[in-house]
């Protein structure tokens, strides 16, 4: 049977009974033990908040280059502010040597630390540079804000279910998130006015760095791809108001390989499409807390087969992963 990316509705989970609960955490786990991806129904997240950035970022990204630039991130190893396209190369996080992408972006994270002293660690430099806000459009920083709260909600929900679709205790991984890193990317593929280099691609293959991924995608030409087990790329289901979920490398570790953190890929637009295809996307990665130790979760520990991957800080692997994709780590450098 040929695989392919499922849509699930998450929206019984919450109100619903055991059997309900039960269902949606097995149609989870299966999806993630296959593929690593699925598509979110249900899930409560407001739609107005989701157009108002997407508004936004539009109207950021339309703006000439020399005013996005100065927004430009300050610092290596943090993605704050605008990102240029060349600026990073998703295939040297696999040991490949590919043209850059084909894409620019902006990023933003946390906000409103307060006098919380987690936040004034030797690590926040690099887990939780300030955020840069462009000038204009003037309700940029009200847009992301929004944004950024509906995601931390259904990241919530998410870990929820998968507490329960891997047998762990009701709030297992609250004190993994409760000072989470997560990040947001704003991504713009332009239209591709000349033929891409050999092997370049809009976002070249890689798996995601941290647990988990919510992604609302447009149906401009040029998919997003998953790379089955049987070896095929699939393209991931384009749903209005659904989001696409994958999860990364740490969500692999803590299962031991039980869930993968699927390889994928945004390809070029066909040559002969007609009209526009920019395409943007607006990507939540869901980080655990810097010093959040990733290891074996006990209930994916077979017996004869240990644990696959050594303890290790959520936000050391990220920032090796990071610094990989700028050339600021060597191709052959260890790390997830």
């Amino acid at each position: 049977m040929t695989d392919t990316v499922p849509v699930i509705d998450i929206s019984g989970f919450e109100n619903g009974d055991d059997l309900a609960r039960a269902r949606i955490a097995s149609t989870v786990s299966l999806a993630l033990e296959r593929i690593g991806f699925f598509v979110i129904r249900g899930h409560d997240v407001n739609s107005q908040i989701v157009a108002d950035l997407r508004d936004s970022a539009w109207r950021f990204f339309d703006l000439p280059q020399a005013e996005k630039i100065l927004s430009r991130k300050p610092i290596k190893g943090a993605f704050r502010g605008y990102v240029a396209a060349y600026d990073e190369n998703l295939s040297y996080t696999e040991n490949q040597d590919l043209p850059p992408d084909l894409k620019e972006f902006f990023a933003f994270g946390q906000f409103d630390y307060g006098d919380d002293p987690y936040y004034r660690q030797p690590f926040a430099d690099v887990a939780f540079p300030p955020n840069i806000w462009p000038e204009r459009p003037v309700e940029f920083k009200t847009a992301a804000t929004g944004f950024y709260r509906e995601m931390e909600v259904l990241t919530e929900r998410v870990l929820r279910i998968f507490e329960k679709a891997l047998g762990l205790n009701e709030g297992f991984f609250r004190d993994k998130f409760d000072h989470h890193a997560a990040t947001v990317r704003l991504l713009n593929y332009p239209d591709q006015v000349e033929n891409p280099l050999p092997g370049q691609l809009r976002c070249g293959a890689h798996t995601d760095y941290g647990a988990i991924t919510l992604l609302a995608v447009d149906s401009a030409p040029g998919s997003l791809q998953v790379l089955s087990r049987a070896g095929d790329w699939l393209d991931i289901p384009r749903m209005s108001n659904g989001f696409v979920l994958n999860i990364g490398d740490l969500m692999t570790a803590w299962t031991n390989d039980r869930w993968r953190s699927g390889l994928h890929r945004v390809v070029n637009p066909p040559r002969d499409a007609t009209g526009s295809a920019r395409r943007l996307s607006l990507a939540y990665f869901a980080n655990p807390n810097y010093d959040a130790v990733v290891e074996c979760l006990p209930t994916c520990l077979k017996a004869g087969r240990p644990p696959l991957y050594a303890p290790i800080k959520a936000g050391e692997h990220r920032l090796q992963k990071i610094l990989k994709s700028t050339g600021d780590l060597p191709l052959n450098a260890t790390g997830r």
